[in-house]
């Protein structure tokens, strides 16, 4: 567990893994050189249980991080987690069941519950089990193929690899789970065994850019590595996400999933920040309208504004 400025959720992130039905484990926390409250909190709770293991160094960013982990891990396998994030108490057991009964493995996710900052639901996410669904989804550009957080790897395969590659902050999940499916196969888990929280001060809102730039990187690497043109890896995209197209993203999710309150919640946020843009969203999410049924409606008035610009006799 890599943790940088964590105090706000720290505490309920180790709770969830002290409370794993499957506890013959360590804890590895990597402070990497926080200066709010998470060094006291850390040191509160392995006093408190000796299977933490704390250790703490000047900043030095994620890889650096992973990869100091990776190394002091005494485990046959290694769980990743985020210091934001739950999880549930059968994820270790379920997941460590798996890959003792599938030595092909090397990798193991699961489907997850995305929440919002503030713990409101937002979606429950779904992954494609198939290693070969989700490689083919890796070399999209699609990083949550894996929920990087969510998983749990055996420690000789990310050793064999040479661990986590530096330079690619951002990217290093997608980097890792494609090298990692050059030597078995991935799999997730289809059974909802984590709470993924989408925070807004975490990389992926913060550094879009760079984060999607050395994914294209590591896409482009696994393809040579495979004998297939590197330019077929998906372009860079074109600017980063206002945080009003975020909220209204979060909304649709939320709307789809029937989560009504974060749907309204997130939906009135994005119109107040860009009425012109979102001033829909608000009256879709007080009805419960789903993206999949006011794409119908567009789908069958533009259709029926066509009929009638070439017959003006047309109902």
């Amino acid at each position: 567990m890599p943790v940088y400025q964590a105090e706000r959720y720290l505490e309920e992130a180790v709770e969830s893994i002290l409370a794993q039905s499957f506890d013959d484990f360590e804890l590895l926390a990597l402070d990497d050189g926080s200066t709010d409250d998470s060094p006291r909190i850390l040191a509160a709770l392995a006093e408190r249980d000796d299977r933490i293991r704390v250790h703490a160094a000047p900043h030095a960013g994620l890889v650096s991080r992973l990869n100091e982990g990776l190394a002091q891990a005494r485990g046959s396998y290694i769980a990743r987690m985020d210091a934001d994030d739950i999880s549930y108490p059968e994820r270790f057991e379920r997941q460590i069941a798996f890959l003792e009964a599938h030595p092909e493995c090397v990798v193991v996710g699961t489907a997850v519950d995305e929440v919002d900052p503030d713990g409101r639901p937002i979606r429950p996410l779904d992954i494609h089990p198939n290693h070969e669904e989700i490689e083919s989804r890796l070399l999209r550009g699609d990083g949550g193929a894996v929920i990087h957080a969510s998983a749990l790897y055996r420690t000789d395969a990310l050793r064999g690899i040479g661990g986590y590659r530096h330079g690619l902050d951002g990217g290093e999940d997608i980097d890792l789970h494609l090298r990692l499916a050059e030597c078995g196969r991935l799999a997730n888990l289809p059974d909802r065994l984590f709470l993924y929280r989408k925070n807004l001060g975490g990389v992926t809102f913060t550094r879009r850019i760079d984060l999607r730039r050395n994914q294209i990187t590591a896409i482009r690497d696994a393809l040579q590595r495979r004998g297939l043109d590197p330019k077929l890896a998906p372009e860079h995209p074109p600017g980063t996400s206002q945080l009003h197209t975020v909220w209204a993203i979060w909304a649709n999710q939320a709307l789809d999933a029937g989560y009504g309150d974060t749907a309204r919640h997130y939906a009135m946020k994005a119109f107040r920040a860009a009425p012109h843009r979102h001033w829909k969203l608000p009256i879709r999410a007080r009805f419960g309208i789903r993206s999949s049924l006011w794409a119908r409606w567009h789908r069958a008035i533009r259709e029926k504004l066509g009929r009638s610009a070439v017959d003006p006799k047309s109902p």
